[in-house]
């Protein structure tokens, strides 16, 4: 299963958004949504959730000012 991270931008900070997708792409449980202290942070948190499921990579969405949208 992917796991997809989303960044973006909130009302006090930055907001994380981890989730899993199936192979069509369609969300399986729950999302993880919290608030963090920087991108590098939420970047690290998703490539320990990729790993503990086998996978390398993780998408990554940014919506922050000047972030790119890609993979990590």
């Amino acid at each position: 299963m992917p796991v997809r991270l989303k960044i973006e931008e909130g009302r006090d900070g930055l907001v994380a958004t981890i989730s899993e997708r199936d192979e069509s792409g369609k969300l399986v449980g729950r999302p993880s949504v919290r608030a963090v202290a920087s991108k590098e942070e939420a970047k690290r948190e998703a490539k320990a959730l990729a790993r503990s499921r086998g996978l390398k990579v993780y998408g990554l969405i940014d919506k922050t000012a000047g972030g790119t949208p890609g993979r990590a």
